[in-house]
């Protein structure tokens, strides 16, 4: 199996607060790897910092062996194939659906509008929008959106994508919406980072769970091993809640 993304002892601080403490991990293709926590743990940072949203203080980002934080490496290059979906979408509300998918390919993958209307199509098809793609964003529910920004990064043909707590801010009945499209998208065998409250979600479509504690990788195994087998006393406590 071949190693994507591997992680070395990162540390971030914000101010005097340290976030993140001496992090490493592995994800390797076809992963689906879920981290779990409670609010303020440093799961979001530790996503953002994947792709250098949030720029670590310490150690080492490998992507397909790439260093991430090498000043010589084309960061922008590396970032095309990571592909990031938001809580709160991060749309163009002033494009319509089409265009805020055909905007990064046409721009960074320098496609005709012809090539990048026609991927984005197909993207929105998967993920059932098909419709709406000439609709303004801000007449869609939050659940469309989400969707949009799903297709959105998808037409950049990612090797990974990053999901932050991609449903939280969304009705109950529309985070099922969401959650089929990233099954979907883990039964094609795409590599996925995932930050979820969704503990049922993570348990079905996780091969690897992590849950993190006060900016610490606590416990890592399969979902069985940490769902039924926790072996940490703040992993049983955290579960305990669900």
């Amino acid at each position: 199996m071949r190693k994507i993304l591997e992680v070395k002892n990162l540390s971030k601080h914000f101010g005097a607060q340290q976030v993140l403490k001496d992090i490493s991990l592995n994800v390797y293709e076809g992963d689906v790897v879920t981290i779990i926590g409670s609010s303020g743990s440093g799961k979001t940072t530790l996503l953002r910092c994947l792709n250098l949203l949030n720029e670590p203080d310490s150690g080492q980002i490998l992507f397909n062996d790439n260093d991430l934080m090498n000043i010589d490496t084309n960061l922008d290059a590396l970032r095309m194939k990571i592909g990031m979906v938001f809580q709160s979408f991060n749309l163009f509300n002033n494009k319509n659906v089409i265009e805020n998918c055909t905007l990064a390919p046409m721009k960074l993958l320098k496609m005709s509008k012809a090539d990048a209307n026609e991927l984005a199509l197909k993207f929105l098809e998967k993920v059932g929008l098909k419709e709406f793609a000439y609709k303004r964003i801000d007449t869609l529910s939050g659940g469309q959106k989400q969707r949009v920004a799903i297709a959105r990064a998808l037409c950049m043909n990612p090797q990974i994508m990053l999901f932050d707590e991609p449903t939280s801010a969304l009705d109950p009945e529309l985070t099922g919406e969401v959650l089929q499209v990233m099954k979907d998208l883990v039964d094609e065998g795409m590599t996925m980072i995932i930050v979820t409250h969704e503990m049922q979600f993570a348990k079905e479509v996780s091969n690897r769970i992590i849950f993190m504690d006060q900016g610490l990788i606590v416990e890592e195994g399969n979902p069985i091993e940490i769902f039924n087998h926790p072996k940490e006393e703040r992993t049983k406590s955290f579960l305990k809640r669900f």
